[in-house]
């Protein structure tokens, strides 16, 4: 694929979560007719194009955060990585564009996101075993259901009157009743939350972190080990794969106790009732779930009457990324298909579904975006409301 390595790697140096990263490099060689000498001005250069990409992103979505720029050392694992998918080479102390790096940019130009996650999908799964890993442990474990991770809030921590291993144990059985294969130690896990050092924290704000924190590691470990053993890289490959439509993630209520949930978006068996897209890697290819709109037009409607029911407030409106999170998880497919068709329906049914935007009172993450539609005018929409059919 493209001159990636032959020897498969475990997973890249950096941990680097936003795959648009590369992208943003790999163009930025490419407006240097594709090769830079190595040194501090090429990597303070490759730094500024990061740095303008994310300026970028939280102009267009309104985000709640100010990117950070990013450092030498990021610019480092970036290239790093580039260089093991056999998209760049060092020629002479340049970093230059392999033939299948210049066919990336290529793509970068005209903005075909679809083929880039395909190519990119593609290079990560040959390359890095831990992506194939991530995405195996979670069919054998779940069967497409997905793997809830621990997410404690002050709200749970006070039903139980703060008692840990009463917590602990409402998540192992919520962990048990989705993933047939995988029972997390309760011994183990006892024995962890039995910790002195816990009860002895005074701030309650600690001692629901590092409740959290147990809980969090206990289930991780025990579903991927031994690549994966902590949360920051169970989050970096989530985060990639989920990029790619291979999974997909959000927080859900589970009785009262919420969970990260992480499933499956994609198969390595053509599964799938519908359209699906094919990503071909070695000897393997992966199946995502990828429907047209009219093959899923009246299930999707009605997912996403369904979620609006669930989640409209008072005044009959609903967050978008929370209806977005119940209709992907109940179809299984990627935020970014959500957003393409709820666009569609909305310009399709203006009389039953209308959107706005609620200003600063939603919270705007990476994972929880607003609507955005560029044309006729440049317009970001937070909350939905639908109107009862007669």
């Amino acid at each position: 694929m493209g001159g990636a390595i032959e020897r498969r790697l475990s997973m890249p140096s950096g941990n680097v979560q936003d795959l648009r990263y590369l992208y943003a490099v790999v163009a930025a060689l490419a407006r240097r007719n594709g090769s830079l000498q190595q040194g501090g001005g090429t990597f303070q250069y490759l730094a500024k194009a990061i740095n303008d990409y994310n300026e970028a992103k939280a102009s267009r979505f309104g985000l709640s955060f100010k990117p950070r720029g990013v450092n030498v050392e990021v610019i480092k694992h970036v290239v790093s990585e580039i260089r093991d998918l056999g998209l760049i080479a060092v020629e002479d102390q340049s970093l230059a564009l392999t033939n299948a790096g210049r066919n990336v940019a290529a793509l970068i130009d005209k903005g075909d996101s679809l083929q880039l996650k395909t190519i990119f999908g593609a290079l990560i799964l040959q390359t890095y075993s831990v992506f194939e890993d991530f995405l195996t442990v979670l069919k054998r474990t779940s069967g497409g259901q997905g793997i809830p991770v621990p997410s404690v809030n002050a709200a749970l921590y006070d039903r139980y009157e703060e008692n840990p291993k009463q917590i602990g144990a409402i998540y192992l059985s919520i962990v048990r009743d989705h993933c047939s294969d995988l029972v997390p130690n309760p011994d183990r896990l006892a024995f962890s939350l039995a910790d002195p050092r816990l009860a002895s924290m005074n701030q309650r704000t600690q001692r629901i972190k590092a409740l959290q924190s147990i809980l969090e590691k206990h289930v991780i470990e025990h579903a991927f080990a031994p690549l994966i053993k902590s949360r920051r890289v169970y989050d970096f490959v989530r985060s990639r794969t989920t990029f790619l439509e291979f999974t997909n993630y959000a927080v859900f209520d589970f009785g009262g106790a919420p969970a990260e949930l992480t499933y499956p978006t994609s198969d390595f068996g053509p599964i799938f009732a519908h359209g699906m897209r094919t990503v071909e890697y070695a000897s393997r290819t992966v199946y995502v779930n990828s429907p047209s709109y009219e093959e899923v037009a009246d299930d999707f409607r009605s997912s996403i009457s369904r979620a609006y029911k669930a989640k409209s407030d008072e005044f009959g409106y609903a967050r978008i990324a929370d209806i977005r999170d119940q209709v992907c998880r109940e179809l299984r497919v990627s935020d970014n298909l959500f957003d393409n068709y709820l666009g569609r329906v909305y310009r399709e049914e203006p009389n039953w579904l209308s959107l706005t935007y609620s200003g600063a009172s939603d919270i705007v993450t990476e994972k929880r975006l607003p609507i955005v539609f560029e044309k006729p005018v440049r317009e970001l929409f937070t909350l939905l409301r639908i109107a009862q059919r007669r």
